[in-house]
């Protein structure tokens, strides 16, 4: 009988290697490979485990292929990430973020660049994406274009009309960052960037 697994065990599997004290997981690179291994097996071999409602195979292969960038074997990450995005239960769009930001760390700058625009043009199901590519913009000190894919998912939030005041904040909170960073004067969204995050108690960025 197939084994269930369930968004528990995904947590439990994610954060097994936590430390309290620490306030972050403390394994290392054989961790990271392990858990790809797991979550790649739990996607793949359907004769041992059946997926719970709202989890997809696609889903646990782009995790695996995380962990695998994570655990530095990049190779294998890029044949998980395509596996994830061939996988017909894969959402639109749903590995170009992973497959983006294994381009950035290694340096395939033109790569990445193709991925992202296939988005941009194709137009993503969902928000998070545009965030993910942001984000992996930010990481790779690609401060213009993480603006730029900052300012695609806050239209994109905008278009679908989803009254959701944590991701706006998020995505402006990202926006603040990068044009900090890339030294620029601060303007109308980064005003209410700041005026937001005041209301709800948190830290200034500039802080």
């Amino acid at each position: 009988m197939a084994t269930l697994i369930t968004e528990d065990d995904i947590d439990n599997l994610e954060l097994r290697d936590f430390d309290e004290v620490a306030g972050s997981v403390t394994g290392g690179v054989a961790e990271h490979l392990e858990k790809a291994a797991i979550f790649e097996e739990w996607a793949t071999d359907a004769d041992a485990y059946t997926l719970d409602e709202g989890l997809t195979p696609a889903q646990l292969l782009v995790v695996a292929a995380e962990h695998l960038q994570m655990g530095r074997d990049y190779e294998e990450g890029f044949r998980v990430a395509r596996a994830a995005a061939a996988h017909p239960s894969a959402q639109p769009f749903e590995a170009h973020p992973t497959l983006i930001s294994l381009h950035l760390e290694l340096d395939q700058r033109d790569e990445a660049l193709a991925l992202a625009d296939e988005v941009r043009t194709g137009g993503a199901s969902e928000l998070g994406i545009y965030e993910m590519i942001a984000s992996s913009f930010e990481l790779a000190d690609e401060l213009a274009l993480a603006e730029r894919w900052y300012a695609i998912a806050l239209r994109a939030l905008d278009k679908v009309n989803l009254e959701s005041p944590a991701d706006r904040l998020s995505l402006l909170s990202g926006r603040y960052r990068v044009r900090r960073d890339a030294g620029k004067p601060q303007d109308v969204l980064d005003a209410e960037t700041e005026q937001l995050r005041a209301a709800q108690g948190m830290d200034p960025l500039d802080s």
